[in-house]
């Protein structure tokens, strides 16, 4: 068996700096543009992703989301407990001049015979691909809206109003709002399987069914993933975007 890794980021609107920060794996990433590009693994060694996705209505969400990957990169685990452990030195990096700075996060670490374990905080998301294409959500949104579902007030494929998308959790520096939760989730990757992490610059701007149509007409992983930048690109505006894949297969590549 053996994984494939590749990702994109792209820069919102009219934006000149990208708030979202991504590790592939390798390195972090907080490019304005990186077309859908494949990542070398190491063979037979975990490969662990993530993406932090800056609060754009707090201070500097770009600092946010960088200090999160990186401490990702250096000291994260599959579980998400690192969040907690770092959650003050955050708070000090950020307190004095960008008091409120905010992030998402959702990692996905894929042991080599395919076990993964999500972990996330806020609306950052991850999917599980089936052999047949069919997206599953296996992250949780911290959402208003989540919460409303859940509590059988709204229903999830319809409409509403961007206030009801207002995240209930995230990573804040201020030291009183270290009581977050993290969400985790564990599964095992099938041969054919993919898992995909992404900033909600893709969730919103494509619908499920188009991400599984986008999904299903290419053939390789890069082409996949750069089928679903420019899907996001058409949009009339869309927000920063990040997505990072692993492909699990007994295959040379897809």
């Amino acid at each position: 068996m053996m994984l494939q890794v590749a990702y994109f980021q792209m820069a919102g609107s009219g934006k000149h700096r990208n708030q979202d920060a991504l590790f592939n794996g390798i390195e972090v990433c907080y490019a304005l543009l990186h077309k859908a590009r494949k990542v070398e693994c190491v063979p037979y060694a975990p490969v662990r992703l993530a993406i932090s996705d800056g609060v754009s209505c707090s201070p500097a969400p770009h600092l946010a989301s960088r200090f999160w990957m990186n401490k990702f990169m250096q000291h994260g685990d599959a579980f998400g407990r690192f969040l907690c452990q770092y959650h003050n030195q955050f708070c000090e990096a950020m307190t004095e001049a960008h008091f409120g700075s905010a992030a998402t996060f959702v990692s996905a670490t894929i042991t080599p015979d395919g076990q993964c374990h999500v972990c996330n905080v806020g609306d950052s998301r991850a999917y599980r691909i089936n052999a047949a294409g069919v997206w599953q959500q296996v992250s949780h949104d911290h959402t208003i809206l989540a919460e409303l579902i859940e509590q059988g007030q709204a229903q999830a494929d319809q409409h509403y109003s961007g206030l009801y998308h207002a995240l209930t959790q995230c990573l804040i520096a201020d030291s009183g709002e270290s009581d977050f939760k993290v969400y985790t989730h564990s599964f095992k990757l099938l041969p054919g399987e993919s898992v995909v992490i992404c900033s909600d610059g893709l969730s919103n701007a494509i619908t499920h069914a188009q991400l599984e149509a986008v999904w299903s007409v290419h053939s390789t992983l890069e082409e996949k993933l750069e089928a679903l930048r420019k899907s996001v690109k058409k949009q009339s505006h869309h927000d920063d975007c990040s997505v990072v894949c692993a492909h699990y297969s007994d295959k040379h590549a897809i």
